[in-house]
């Protein structure tokens, strides 16, 4: 058993977050088995860490794994940056050596900024995927890893006939799904654009049939909706996903900027869920988020870092973001604390698992070193939402198991 004197800092729902200064947690065999104030003379044995915060493992509900190098590499917008950066990228990951590096170097670059659960897009090629998943399990990453399905409007050496993309996807998720309690698969095509209506359709229908999870991007830049609108003959962008079933309870819709009420009405009666990626949409100026018309409607809002078009993996820094993004409405550090954690658990109906600091759920934590000016309680998580992506990373702990430590 670990047992360690430290500061927690634990979600308990959007408006408050527990801030306990002084506290011992304990976890044995991945399992959290008690956190209470320390007591003197009573908790013996204890690590001391009390120049530290303890807080749940972060969770990035969107990113791309093959991208990973391409941060910061700048082009003014989203269809030009796929073309020049992401796709010739992309192909890299055809060689299986490349695609190892890549995936190693990513998992560790999460664990080192307190990431403990992350949802993936891989290259667009099944070996590349597979590869992934078996760094991630030697690693010991909680994730959900997808192969990008694309079957047209991209460059040939990323894309397959339709059956093909929905032949191995099928066998990936049929390989990898309960496999791992770490791991699981998500079918993943890209966007409407780059995918069939008989592809989205196929993998619609197989996910829908399975409760399987699907990630896929909608309404992200208004010249990409356009070239929806004339590919397929819609009114809207997410009547192409709604014809297709692909819209479900275990939809995550990554950006979802430009809706109109209507389409936001659609994604409620569905219960989809929305992965917001606010520094992606600062950097490609793809458009601002309507994120009070999306929670007034009920939705479940995540957050994710959308690595490459968002410039770091650190969900600290998307959780300033979340707030920085919004013109007029204010989001409280209590309530962007809770998406990266809690509310991104909540999405992924993982809440009995991770996302806070409870006796029962599993041992997914980081801690993070207090910076030497001291913070007073009460602006703790507001320093932590604003400015703590400065604070370094010490230790991260996954179901028990340190997968990082400084």
């Amino acid at each position: 058993m670990r047992k360690i004197r430290t500061n927690i800092v634990n979600p308990v729902d959007p408006d408050y977050t527990f801030i306990g200064m002084d506290y011992v947690i304990s976890w044995e065999d991945g399992i959290i088995k008690n956190i209470h104030p320390y007591q003197p003379g009573v908790d013996l044995d204890c690590e001391e860490r009390l120049t530290e915060l303890c807080l749940p493992g972060l969770i990035d509900i969107h990113t791309h794994l093959s991208q990973y190098r391409l941060r910061g590499r700048y082009e003014p917008s989203l269809l030009s940056w796929l073309e020049k950066n992401v796709f010739p990228e992309e192909a890299l990951s055809q060689n299986p050596d490349f695609a190892a590096k890549i995936a190693s170097d990513f998992f560790q670059a999460l664990f080192a900024v307190g990431t403990t659960t992350s949802v993936i897009y891989t290259a667009p090629y099944p070996q590349a995927c597979e590869i992934a998943f078996s760094i991630a399990q030697k690693s010991g990453a909680r994730a959900f890893i997808g192969m990008t399905l694309m079957d047209q409007n991209a460059p040939s050496e990323l894309i397959q006939s339709t059956d093909f993309v929905f032949q191995k996807s099928v066998e990936l998720y049929e390989k990898y799904h309960n496999l791992n309690p770490l791991q699981d698969y998500i079918f993943s095509p890209r966007f409407a654009i780059s995918c069939s209506f008989n592809l989205t359709e196929k993998i619609a229908r197989y996910a829908q049939d399975n409760s399987a999870w699907i990630q896929t991007h909608l309404s992200e830049n208004q010249i990409e909706i356009a070239n929806v609108l004339e590919l397929f003959g819609t009114d809207t962008y997410t009547q192409v996903y709604e014809d297709a079933g692909l819209l479900t309870p275990h939809t995550i819709l990554a950006h979802c900027i430009h809706l109109s009420p209507i389409e936001m009405d659609i994604l409620a009666k569905y219960d989809c869920k929305i992965a917001h990626c606010p520094d992606s949409n600062f950097f490609l100026k793809s458009g601002e988020f309507n994120y009070e018309a999306l929670y007034a409607r009920n939705l479940k809002i995540g957050v994710g870092s959308d690595v490459a078009a968002g410039t770091t993996l650190n969900m600290l820094f998307h959780s300033k973001m979340t707030n920085y993004r919004q013109s007029v409405f204010s989001i409280s550090p209590e309530r962007l604390f809770y998406h990266i954690t809690l509310g991104n658990a909540i999405l992924l109906g993982y809440q009995d698992k991770i996302g806070s600091l409870d006796s029962g759920k599993e041992a997914d934590l980081c801690f993070l070193k207090l910076p030497p000016e001291p913070i007073p309680e009460e602006s703790l998580i507001s320093a932590l939402c604003f400015y703590g992506y400065e604070f370094p990373v010490m230790e991260t702990v996954i179901a028990g198991r340190t997968v990082y430590s400084r």
